[in-house]
């Protein structure tokens, strides 16, 4: 995944510590910049993903399939995939930077 495609919520600062997020081949796959493109790697597929904003928009447990969404260390968010065990981990303001973009429809669903 070393795609030039990645890209952040306009809400992250500057792209430093934040979620990233490839739209690629009918998927769209997370990772967290803090790990410099050699941590994990998320996939979600077109539904699971869909149902992850509509989680994430409002802000309620995910029921996806594809990833579960719990509360992390200092308020934060970890994001661990179902099928690879792969986790990731947000902190609060880089949560709520992508859950802004989330609402503000920077990825695709409606916006709220």
């Amino acid at each position: 995944m070393t795609h030039t495609r990645w890209r952040t919520s306009s809400f992250s600062s500057n792209g430093a510590s934040c979620v990233e997020v490839l739209e690629a081949d009918g998927a769209t796959y997370l990772r967290d910049t803090k790990e410099h493109g050699e941590g994990p790697v998320l996939h979600l597929d077109g539904p699971a993903w869909t149902a992850f904003l509509d989680e994430v928009a409002r802000d309620v447990p995910s029921a996806n399939g594809a990833v579960d969404v719990t509360a992390g260390a200092d308020d934060g968010r970890a994001v661990r995939e179902h099928s690879s065990g792969a986790v990731l981990h947000f902190r609060d303001d880089e949560w709520v930077a992508f859950r802004r973009g989330v609402l503000a429809g920077e990825f695709g669903g409606p916006s709220r």
